[in-house]
């Protein structure tokens, strides 16, 4: 069996700055991530961990290099680059040259093999410039992302593949948060594009972040999955046990593991998710 975590949106160096649905505490990363620790400790095995993008909020030298630091696990930490990585023109590199250690190939767009399953790290984009993001957030692959992971896809037929973008494929729909609209929709062509990849291909799951919320949305037998914030209360993340025959996801927290006084905002609920946003399991035979 394969286990692995999914986390997200640490948006570390945000300071009072940023997006957040529950309330956040980035400046205590490093006192969340020595609870995560912890909780590794005690719970392997796991074999890597996922980072569904916004690992800090400006990709500076000192914010990548800091990074560095703080996420320094005993396993693999694999990194799917967010639009907060991303602000800076060119940055890309920087993160390449300062942290390789976060991708493979010296690419951002790679492949995790793992005894159970493969899982395709496919960044998408937010404008014309590749690898780059201001204030448009219009989500797209590169035809060269999509070719890639359409090449991808075809190896080891029969093992389950996985997906991890940043942004999520489907968004929200207003049952579940009370909003006038639905929550985080992405662009048309993007949702057409994943999904009509992912049915092709008989992808049991997306995996993604952005919204900082919890949403497992089914379609077509396809799970599309975000995970919320790390660094928002109850500062949670996604473990997922996988093997030829089951994929099974739990969505756990360190909220009783933190050493600082943190609040919730009950009037934003929705942020955790409902049971099926937090825990499935899928039959893969």
């Amino acid at each position: 069996m394969t286990r692995f975590l999914l986390i997200a949106d640490t948006h570390w160096g945000a300071g009072t700055e940023g997006f957040k649905v529950q309330p956040k505490y980035d400046e205590k990363l490093p006192e969340i991530l020595t609870a995560l620790k912890a909780w590794l400790s005690e719970n392997e095995p796991v074999d890597f961990i996922l980072h569904g993008g916004d690992m800090v909020h400006h990709p500076t030298h000192t914010g990548i290099q800091q990074a560095i630091d703080h996420f320094q696990f005993d396993i693999p930490v694999h990194l799917c680059i967010g639009n907060h990585d991303l602000t800076i023109p060119d940055c890309l590199q920087d993160w390449l040259s300062i942290a390789p250690h976060f991708f493979d190939n010296n690419s951002p767009n790679y492949t995790v093999e793992a005894e159970d399953c493969i899982i395709h790290i496919i960044p998408n984009q937010y404008c014309d410039a590749p690898y780059f993001w201001e204030r448009i957030s219009e989500a797209h692959f590169l035809e060269t992302q999509i070719q890639y992971l359409e090449t991808q896809l075809s190896v080891r037929p029969e093992s389950p593949h996985i997906i991890l973008t940043h942004s999520p494929v489907l968004g929200i729909p207003v049952d579940r948060t009370g909003f006038d609209q639905p929550y985080h929709v992405p662009a048309t062509k993007f949702t057409e594009c994943v999904t009509q990849i992912s049915e092709k291909f008989n992808i049991p799951c997306v995996l993604g972040a952005h919204s900082h919320v919890n949403m497992n949305e089914v379609q077509n037998g396809v799970h599309y999955i975000t995970v919320s914030s790390l660094v928002e209360t109850p500062f949670e993340f996604k473990l997922f046990e996988i093997d030829q025959s089951e994929l099974k996801m739990t969505t756990l927290n360190l909220l009783e593991r933190i050493n600082f006084d943190a609040v919730y905002n009950f009037d934003k609920t929705f942020a955790q998710g409902r049971l099926c946003d937090r825990t499935f399991t899928k039959d893969l035979t």
